[in-house]
């Protein structure tokens, strides 16, 4: 049977609903590395190819289980990675899971990815909580074929990434800088003068991921934060040759500090 993607979604839910329980107040997708900072104990584990429909991850630093526990004192699912659009995957694809955990009842939104610093003062390790995003070619969940309903869908995207949120977290954690991240479809890595087009229009970092999904969570009523774990200085800064590998070898040196910016940012959500 040839199902819709408001099927699907709805299919995903139910299955959360049956195997999980209650909706979590917290939903977390989890970026390349980010999967040892999502660790929580004790938490009940569900693999993701066990969830109908839902789009299971296949690149090196994105772990496809769903677990459900307690992070901060909130009742918390996290996501242990996602899929891109450079896989080959539509943009209802990309964002399927956002919208099942949305329809489960998760009311807010965690957006963690690893990204490439387009600024000296960011270092590898830090943390960048998003004030806003400028899309260079990441497909949109709300154009006609990709929507719920199958409809273009024209949102309001000021304050996409909720202020207040973003304030509660830079308060708890105020060694954070929060920047303006631009998402580009990939796989291969930006030319220096691609990053210096960036650095010129107000970028403070790029990455491949995260942008679809902020715009279905906000489409689906949730409020959104992201973050980045700044992995790398992006091509040409400070004579950076990026690589996967250097991602994921900055992702594990640096998780311990991507798991205090998770906690904190779960004990911060509204």
């Amino acid at each position: 049977m040839n199902l819709s993607e408001a099927q699907r979604v709805r299919a995903l839910a139910d299955a959360l609903r049956s195997r999980l329980g209650p909706p979590p107040e917290i939903a977390a997708i989890l970026g390349s590395g980010w999967a040892a900072a999502g660790r929580m104990e004790p938490a009940e584990a569900l693999p993701l190819s066990e969830l109908p429909g839902w789009p299971v991850p296949r690149v090196p630093g994105h772990a496809p289980v769903l677990q459900v526990g307690r992070l901060a004192g909130r009742r918390v699912a996290v996501c242990g990675g996602r899929v891109h659009a450079y896989e080959g995957r539509s943009a209802a694809e990309i964002v399927r899971g956002v919208r099942a955990l949305a329809a489960w009842g998760a009311r807010s939104l965690l957006l963690l990815n690893a990204a490439g610093s387009l600024r000296p003062e960011l270092a590898p390790g830090s943390c960048m909580p998003f004030t806003d995003h400028i899309n260079l070619g990441l497909p949109n969940p709300l154009s006609a074929g990709q929507s719920m309903d199958g409809h273009a869908h024209f949102l309001d995207l000021v304050d996409l990434y909720d202020p207040e949120w973003r304030a509660r977290l830079l308060a708890a954690r105020p060694e954070l800088r929060a920047g303006v991240y631009a998402g580009v479809p990939g796989p291969s890595y930006e030319t220096p003068a691609e990053v210096g087009l960036l650095r010129a229009l107000g970028v403070d970092a790029v990455g491949m991921s995260t942008i679809p999904e902020a715009l279905a969570a906000r489409d689906a009523g949730a409020r959104v934060l992201a973050v980045s774990l700044l992995t790398n200085y992006a091509a040409g800064i400070s004579g950076s040759r990026p690589s996967h590998g250097e991602v994921l070898r900055a992702a594990v040196e640096h998780g311990a500090g991507a798991a205090e910016v998770l906690r904190a940012a779960a004990g911060t959500a509204p």
